[in-house]
């Protein structure tokens, strides 16, 4: 039987994040997390839209810990400067 995933919601995919700015959770469970929740599929689906740029930019952050060449914690904090909060807010009220 195969099981589909749910679309991804950006509202929880930013509450999850904010767990993290927070404090109540660690930083590699936030990123766990995040992937579970889809966010990989919101940042390609905004690829082409108004959010293109910010989204490369998120992405590519995202990518480094994928690929396991940058550190956590710096991923967590390349994606907030990268504005993944604003980010996800928009996506979310579209």
């Amino acid at each position: 039987m195969s099981q589909s995933r749910p679309t991804p919601d950006p509202t929880k995919l930013a509450r999850q994040f904010n767990e993290w700015t927070s404090g109540e959770t660690l930083v590699g469970r936030m990123l766990a997390n995040l992937k579970t929740g889809g966010l990989p599929l919101v940042l390609e689906s905004a690829g082409d839209g108004p959010h293109a740029l910010i989204a490369a930019d998120i992405l590519e952050w995202w990518q480094g810990w994928e690929q396991g060449t940058v550190w956590p914690l710096e991923v967590a904090t390349g994606m907030r400067e990268a504005g993944i909060e604003v980010f996800l807010a928009d996506v979310a009220g579209q």
